[in-house]
């Protein structure tokens, strides 16, 4: 390994250029009326780290329509840019895993068995008690009750995407929503925890750690029919067992919840429901983060709408004492899908619906520290396996994500929106036709601007704090509806051909020679009705960042054994501008300020590799520019 630079060079002959090929942006003549909108960015004013709310909810494999078909998203995952993977209906439920339990139907008179761990059926939501048969530890922690193999299965699915465990301890849908002993339910709980890290029944290979613990889903809605005081118990019991075993092992956890419904704002206010009084009733101390859902009403969903449900959350949770409390909306989108209908997510408005929430979600005085959209499969979906067969289609809302995480790790810098004389920073600018969130990126500025309203937007982009006395703009524009690609194997996924295909799919523009004048650039651009576009400016002709993307995606082609699932951005992690193959297990990087090419393998460890300067690799990639 430590010869891979020699290797890797002698197998580079100049292959061409790679197709990041300058294309100029198709828009209508019909333009928005709009009076002087202006973006301006200062990149002279850090404001602080870019939040990563770029998780999903679903794990990425699931079974298809066809019997003894299956399909497994994570290359999906992978190229768009999906931080974490929140594991709700994933089966990772109590219910499933320890069996040796006490299952009610008290819905009815005489209570009545379960089979199984669903209690399905129409009218109101059933009553299903779950209560370990034994309350002594003996048989708690006997791991001969506990059957892992479901949760060891979505445990290795999550690593293959590259993707961060956001582990929620409780159950789905239909399942037990109501316990006799709660105490009890924490233990077993605290096992769950116990054995994704690896400390109780571990299983070879699978050890995480989980970057949050969310305890339980939607109590105020029907995942819960028992007694606050019985909840509140259960959820205190929860937290400090699993602090106490994550201690034990030497870990640190960062635990809340409890997932509360987008109906929080009224269920908080009504009489003996979880949400009424929830902080004072668990105590401030045993809530890391406070969790909530934000699903708007569909053909009906604002911006606007969404930002007004977000700052009124962060007053309820302050109003509760959990004043500068993280807030995690653990569940959202534009809508419930049996409210929307499943064609809704493939319409260009969930594009910008999606970008402008992740731009809300980034205003600090929110203080969101984690987000999952629900769900990046099967239904409200990012990725839709479902609708054609032996495709995939890849919704509008997926290239919202794409856009965003390419910040992800980046310094937000002031950026404010104008229309005329009213002006907002642009993660607040919900009630403006457009929203813009800026960053610091691979030695340049990036902006991510969203445009909600129905008609084509001409903006004037001001960017200040330049150096120099010009500056290049490659603007990236994303496809504005949905995509059909290709899927082949078992389970069926998405493979290289068909992420190329994505990759040519993206229409650029570049302009290069912008003057700066007194550390000001401006240029006049226009984004299209119900979309997001991402503009980056950097002081050289391309700059660091574009030409170790165009490297990174020549290595990618090059190299399929090194480097796949191929990406579709790189991450950036202080001076580092880098890319995580989760298949091969290896990261392809640059450090920014000394422009050197980097690997490193996470499977045979050999520490840091140097593979020369950047400059070095534009010739074989046949990438533009030099230094």
């Amino acid at each position: 390994m430590l010869n891979m630079n020699e290797s890797i060079r002698t197998r580079c002959p100049a292959l061409g250029r790679l197709c990041w090929v300058a294309a100029l942006i198709a828009t209508s003549p019909a333009v928005a009326e709009s009076t002087g909108l202006v973006i301006e960015l200062d990149a002279s004013r850090v404001q602080g780290t870019i939040r990563d709310v770029f998780g999903t909810n679903k794990k990425p494999g699931f079974d298809g329509r066809t019997l003894g078909t299956s399909v497994n998203a994570a290359s999906l995952y992978s190229a768009f840019g999906l931080s974490q993977v929140r594991l709700h209906d994933a089966g990772i439920d109590l219910c499933t895993i320890y069996t040796p339990a006490s299952k009610l139907n008290v819905g009815v008179t005489p209570a009545q068995p379960v089979t199984g761990c669903e209690l399905s059926g129409t009218g109101s939501v059933r009553h299903f008690s779950w209560t370990p048969a034994s309350s002594a530890d003996a048989d708690l922690n006997n791991t001969a009750n506990y059957d892992f193999t479901a949760m060891d299965r979505v445990l290795a699915e999550v690593a293959g995407t590259g993707a961060s465990v956001y582990l929620r301890l409780g159950e789905s849908f239909n399942g037990p929503n109501d316990t006799t002993d709660p105490v009890a339910w924490a233990k077993v709980a605290t096992n769950l925890y116990k054995h994704a890290i690896g400390t109780f029944k571990p299983t070879p290979g699978i050890a995480i750690d989980p970057v949050f613990v969310e305890v339980f889903n939607e109590p105020d809605g029907g995942f819960w029919r028992g007694s606050s005081s019985t909840f509140h118990t259960l959820f205190t019991e929860t937290v400090t067992r699993v602090r106490a075993a994550a201690a034990a092992a030497g870990r640190t956890v960062r635990i809340g919840g409890p997932g509360f419904t987008r109906n929080i704002l009224t269920n908080s206010t009504v009489a003996g429901n979880p949400a009424n009084g929830f902080i004072g009733a668990v105590g401030v101390n045993n809530l890391d983060f406070y969790s909530a859902h934000l699903y708007n009403s569909c053909s009906t969903a604002t911006l606007a709408s969404a930002g007004t449900f977000l700052r009124s959350l962060r007053s309820l949770v302050d109003a509760q004492g959990g004043s500068g409390k993280p807030i995690h909306i653990s569940e959202w989108n534009i809508g419930l899908g049996s409210q929307c209908g499943n064609d809704l997510f493939a319409e260009p408005r969930t594009q910008s619906f999606a970008s402008g929430v992740l731009s809300l979600m980034q205003d600090p005085a929110l203080n969101i520290e984690a987000a999952h959209q629900y769900a990046a499969v099967t239904i409200m979906s990012l990725f839709d396996f479902t609708s054609v067969a032996g495709q995939a289609r890849i919704h509008p809302s997926a290239w919202a994500f794409w856009a965003h995480a390419r910040l992800r790790g980046a310094q937000r810098v002031a950026t404010k929106v104008c229309q005329g004389s009213t002006c907002a920073d642009g993660f607040a600018s919900d009630t403006l036709p457009l929203m813009a969130i800026g960053a610091l990126r691979a030695g340049g500025q990036t902006v991510v601007v969203t445009n909600e309203s129905t008609g084509n937007q001409a903006y004037t982009l001001r960017i200040k704090g330049l150096p120099g006395t010009e500056t290049t703009l490659l603007l990236s524009q994303p496809p504005g509806g949905a995509i059909d690609i290709a899927t082949s194997g078992s389970p069926a996924a998405v493979g290289s051909a068909g992420l190329q295909s994505l990759r040519t799919a993206i229409s650029l523009s570049t302009q290069t020679g912008l003057p700066v004048n007194d550390g000001t650039a401006s240029v006049t651009l226009t984004i299209p009705a119900r979309s997001v576009q991402v503009i980056e400016l950097s002081p050289t002709q391309p700059g660091v960042g574009q030409r170790a993307d165009c490297v990174f995606a020549w290595a990618e082609q090059s190299y399929p054994d090194l480097f796949s699932p191929m990406s579709l951005m790189s991450v950036t992690t202080g001076d580092y501008l880098y890319r995580y193959y989760a298949g091969t297990g290896n990261y392809l990087g640059v450090q920014v300020s000394h422009q050197q090419l980097l690997f490193l393998s996470t499977r045979t460890n050999p520490g840091l590799v140097d593979l020369g300067r950047l400059a070095d690799w534009i010739g074989p990639s046949g990438c533009p520019g030099n230094d």
